[in-house]
């Protein structure tokens, strides 16, 4: 769990960097990209290892510990929206990344920097001191972070563009170099070892930096957001579209009430729990332990 500083830090710099996974998981998980790199060379695995990826990565997406984490940064019941282990090469075309926030892919409105609503977050599965790769960030400071945000590729009208190099060339059409540069000029970059855990805001100044010539970089992206938060997308397909040919059934089973909440499924004490839809949740699923729900009615 997180201290009260390192919670202040992310609500008012934008980021904080933590161990929470138990490095067992990271460990194997990090041996298991090495072995099973994604091949896509752009960002994201292309659906190999989207959640649920029936491989120990799963692990990471549904520890206890991390998902504790996100809802102490949110205060609320979180749900999971992303969830995707990828491989950065070193010849990828966009290696040297653009400054820019997530937000404007992950949901339809603008953040308000006093309400947060969703909390991103990569897991380092490479020690990036060797591998390069590391993630440069501009930590919050008020002349940087004027809303609205949309002096980058992608938002506002701008075409989108993500090579560092293509993008900043195309916003000085349009007299936006100046301030893009200020941004470079303050960022800072995050080394990290495996199972180190870079929690991050969407509204975040950040890019992706150059992997080392003959390496490869391993990472696991995540987000989540506030339950209510209907305006915030979801980033992977969808997890039932799995449920199809019951490739999730087992992995269902296995979760506790705590994991499957952030799938969507009603924590223990919810009104849609009653004696007769927790009998058609063990008919459904049968080994399910149901007595979390049948103690809570």
């Amino acid at each position: 769990m997180l201290s009260k500083e390192q919670i202040e830090q992310w609500h008012t710099k934008g980021y904080v960097a933590a161990r929470v996974v138990d490095d067992r998981i990271t460990s194997a998980c990090s041996q298991y990209m090495t072995y099973n790199p994604s091949m896509y060379k752009d960002f994201g695995s292309k659906g190999k290892y989207e959640f649920p990826s029936l491989t120990c990565l799963d692990a990471i997406t549904m520890d206890e510990k991390l998902i504790r984490t996100v809802k102490q940064l949110l205060e609320d019941d979180i749900i999971l929206c992303q969830s995707d282990a990828w491989t950065k090469w070193s010849d990828g075309p966009n290696s040297d990344q653009r400054m820019h926030m997530d937000y404007g892919n992950n949901t339809f409105l603008h953040p308000r920097w006093d309400n947060p609503e969703a909390v991103a977050a990569i897991v380092y599965l490479s020690d990036t001191r060797v591998t390069g790769g590391q993630t440069a960030l501009v930590p919050y400071r008020p002349e940087l972070y004027r809303p609205p945000f949309v002096q980058m590729p992608g938002m506002g009208g701008y075409e989108f563009y993500n090579n560092r190099e293509e993008a900043e060339k195309y916003m000085g059409k349009y007299k936006k170099a100046k301030v893009r540069k200020k941004l470079y000029d303050k960022e800072i970059h995050i080394e990290a070892s495996v199972g180190d855990i870079l929690f991050y805001r969407l509204d975040l100044w950040h890019r992706g930096t150059p992997v080392m010539h003959g390496h490869r970089r391993h990472v696991m992206n995540l987000m989540w957001k506030k339950r209510h938060c209907t305006w915030i997308n979801q980033w992977n397909p969808g997890w039932t579209k799995k449920m199809y040919g019951g490739m999730l059934e087992k992995l269902f089973i296995a979760l506790s009430p705590l994991q499957r909440s952030t799938l969507g499924i009603p924590l223990p004490g919810h009104n849609y729990w009653d004696k007769e839809t927790i009998g058609w949740l063990e008919d459904r699923y049968p080994g399910i332990d149901i007595k979390p729900y049948l103690s809570k009615i």
